[in-house]
């Protein structure tokens, strides 16, 4: 039965959308479809894929599949058709940039953290607290706690695992010394709450802990620097401890896992899946995704969600909406080490964009000593950058949506710029020199104010095409 319908046609030569009426089938193949689109809009020789669009949600026609397959409502169909993106320059870098993948291994004499059991974290617990009673009884005024050094002379970047690591500095906190006794007792009664967490093997947050003694610890920055201390002292993770901290992640895309006896199909939630505080929940992760979009911030997740660019490429796309927390960093180094995916990151083409991508790839100096549980230094940098922002790009950004530096990110970028891992990474030196001299920043946001679906119509088409990323 031949029926009017209206046709959307996006690609990378008609933007913004063209809203046209074309005569078809609802018996039709993909084969027919992409026939008449071909003929009624005049498209050159070039492959495009073809989505209809139900509701909010849209599907993309596969081959062999008849319009009357799929459940829209045909008397208000819609379609999408978009440009096909050419990934084989991009898999070229990745073949040969797998190559030359550092193998993960840590250097020796770096303090790096284990995960443990529950019950295997209460025994090494219960064995310093022994020792350190042995030793108040029969020498007490040798007894301490010999606690990993965090300050910054331990923490370096060591080039090979290009990390953020710790070294094995340590500080001595007596029992019977004023200046740290209180410490001490800090420390200790820390210990007997996590020994009940642990015995139990139930989770708490840091917040838990913190208002489980308020007087003893006073502030919640005192008792999550404790908590710190002891993970390094047992040369456990956080996580091995049974705490945990508030997760804002949030993904979307082509990945499946089991989490708790559930399985999870991120695909099928339109506005994304919370990750999970507890990363030992998470098991059986699949994914025929082409790579991992890290997104600095939840407006431009959204927009992707919204524009389901997650099957337009098959990809999967994940937010902590700014600075990252531990749950989704250990969510995305799961991904990392289980899927061997590549991973992209768009943040802001400022100081503050580079310093979270810093944190996603090398680690940061307070969790140096979980940098390897943490760190994902694979992370390619895609956008927006600094050099996107240049007349001579391509990509016109309005000088509308740029931001006149100030003193702060001047100061910020001048400090960057003498950091160690800064300056083994040529190409990052050579982003943050054009973003001093150009004076200006601006926000992933200022790729959308020429058009707003510019970043998923095409900035990433190109990017992805020409693995414009460093």
């Amino acid at each position: 039965m031949s029926e009017v319908r209206t046709i959307k046609c996006t690609n990378s030569t008609v933007l913004p959308v063209v809203k046209h009426d074309l005569e078809i089938e609802t018996s039709w193949t993909l084969t027919d479809l992409r026939k008449a689109i071909k003929d009624e809009f005049e498209i050159p020789n070039q492959n495009f894929r073809v989505f209809l669009r139900a509701g909010k949600k849209w599907f993309k026609i596969e081959d062999g599949k008849m319009l009357s397959d799929y459940p829209i409502d045909h008397a208000k169909i819609q379609i999408d058709v978009k440009r096909e993106i050419n990934l084989d320059k991009f898999k070229e870098y990745y073949e040969d940039f797998d190559k030359h993948k550092h193998d993960g291994s840590i250097p020796y004499g770096i303090l790096s953290v284990k995960n443990q059991s529950a019950e295997e974290a209460r025994r090494k617990l219960i064995t310093i607290v022994q020792e350190f009673i042995e030793d108040a009884l029969y020498n007490p005024r040798s007894a301490s706690f010999s606690i990993p050094s965090r300050s910054g002379d331990n923490i370096g970047f060591d080039e090979r695992s290009e990390l953020v690591l710790l070294g094995r500095q340590t500080i001595d906190r007596a029992f019977r010394s004023l200046s740290s006794v209180k410490s001490v007792q800090q420390l200790t009664q820390l210990m007997v709450i996590l020994d009940e967490v642990l015995a139990r093997d139930i989770h708490m947050t840091k917040r838990d802990i913190f208002y489980n003694d308020v007087n003893s610890f006073e502030s919640q920055g005192t008792s999550d620097g404790l908590i710190d201390d002891l993970t390094a002292l047992l040369n456990v993770t956080r996580p091995s401890l049974n705490v945990s901290s508030s997760s804002k992640g949030i993904v979307i895309g082509h990945l499946e896992f089991d989490e708790k006896g559930d399985h999870i199909d991120c695909k099928r939630i339109g506005t994304g899946k919370a990750i999970a505080p507890s990363i030992d929940d998470i098991e059986n992760m699949q994914s025929d995704a082409e790579f991992v979009l890290v997104i600095e911030k939840d407006a431009v997740f959204n927009r992707l969600a919204e524009d389901q660019f997650y099957d337009y490429v098959p990809s999967i796309v994940i937010t902590a909406k700014g600075q990252p927390d531990m749950a989704t960093r250990m969510f995305l180094k799961k991904i990392d080490e289980e899927l061997e995916l590549p991973i992209l990151a768009i943040m802001d083409a400022d100081a503050y964009g580079f310093e979270i991508l810093r944190v996603y790839t090398v680690g940061s100096k307070s969790l140096s000593f979980e940098a390897a549980n943490l760190a994902v230094p694979n992370i390619r940098w895609l956008g927006l950058l600094p050099s996107d922002l240049k007349e001579d790009s391509g990509f016109e950004i309005p000088s509308s949506t740029h931001i006149k530096l100030d003193k702060g990110d001047e100061n910020k970028i001048k400090k960057m710029l003498d950091e160690e891992f800064v300056k083994r990474k040529p190409e990052w030196v050579k982003e943050l020199n054009t973003l001093q001299d150009l004076g200006v920043k601006a926000e992933i946001q200022a790729l959308n104010a020429r058009d707003p679906q510019f970043i998923t119509n095409h900035y990433l088409p190109y990017k992805l095409e020409n693995a414009d990323f460093i």
